[in-house]
């Protein structure tokens, strides 16, 4: 029995190996937080693709635009990539109020939303979203002069 059940965790192992392997390679982590922390020891933003696999424009968005080696160089250089299944996180679909599919979100490193794409761009359309979002890091106010003369 023992035999058995080595031989079968042995088999699964191998099963998911790849599937998880192929996660890693294209860049696509798969947890909000991993992300985040990502993304603030990289300072970069973090963009979280809600997507279902019924999800025609999801397809259509991955083959066209995520797919291509120009979003790649450009996210490569700006952002932490997220994807979310959303059949399978329904609690952070409610969380971040996605009502529709697919939704792109970007967030700073704090966690904040700083931008929204809901449904398809194309490439160019993407990069101009991409182009126009504010550093990762939230900037913290600088200090008045009354305030500093406090100190």
């Amino acid at each position: 029995m023992k035999k058995l059940l080595m031989t079968l965790f042995a088999v699964l192992t191998l099963v998911a190996m790849p599937m998880l392997a192929s996660a890693a390679e294209d860049g696509w982590l798969e947890n909000i937080d991993e992300g985040l922390k990502q993304g603030g020891a990289d300072s970069k933003i973090v963009m979280v693709d809600f997507t279902a696999t019924w999800c025609g424009w999801c397809t259509k968005l991955k083959d066209e635009v995520f797919s291509t080696d120009e979003f790649k160089k450009t996210a490569g250089e700006k952002l932490v990539l997220v994807a979310i299944d959303a059949d399978k996180n329904r609690e952070l679909v409610d969380k971040y109020k996605v009502e529709g599919f697919p939704t792109i979100l970007f967030l700073d490193t704090d966690g904040r939303e700083v931008n929204r794409i809901v449904g398809f761009r194309d490439l160019q359309g993407f990069l101009e979203e991409i182009s126009k979002l504010p550093a990762a890091t939230a900037q913290k106010p600088a200090a008045t002069e009354e305030q500093t003369e406090k100190k």
